[in-house]
């Protein structure tokens, strides 16, 4: 039974207990309300190989582990150098890999070794050790120390 948005409350026996208490309204069936996806990182507009001129290859080879650092005596000032490169400038400030510039850039890998490469060309960066020609091996003595750290992990 109700009575005026309110319900009688019968007791046991089926009698009125003279009791009422608020009617409570039954809400109709919502959605669920859908939480965005978080924003990832603001990314550049631009394609990586675009920063690249569509070159998926770097004229001098350069290994994943290959330390690459700024030169100090380069020219920045040039116009011609694009964001790319001052990026790679901010990065390499101290010695890195070439892996470890690709992934602080959140370019491919082949990306970062064609932007590498031009750059060590022009003078800009300086790179230490582990420069290859394809079909090379790796130093036995790098590999060694690579599979020391492995199985320490």
């Amino acid at each position: 039974m109700r009575a005026e948005g309110r319900r009688i409350v019968n007791d046991s026996s089926g009698r009125r207990a003279g009791l009422t208490i608020p009617h409570e309204r039954v809400q109709p069936h919502r959605r669920p309300q859908m939480i965005p996806e978080p924003v990832p990182e603001q990314r550049s507009l631009v394609r990586p190989y675009v920063l690249t001129k569509g070159r998926t290859k770097p004229k001098r080879h350069l290994a994943v582990e290959t330390m690459i650092s700024t030169r100090a005596c380069a020219q920045w000032r040039d116009s011609r150098l694009g964001a790319e490169y001052h990026s790679v400038r901010a990065v390499c400030a101290e010695p890195r890999s070439v892996a470890e510039v690709a992934a602080r850039l959140r370019v491919p890998l082949g990306v970062a070794r064609v932007l590498l490469g031009d750059m060590a060309e022009q003078g800009l960066v300086s790179v230490h050790g582990a420069v290859t020609t394809p079909g090379t091996r790796p130093d036995l003595a790098l590999m060694e120390r690579v599979l020391t750290g492995l199985r320490r992990l």
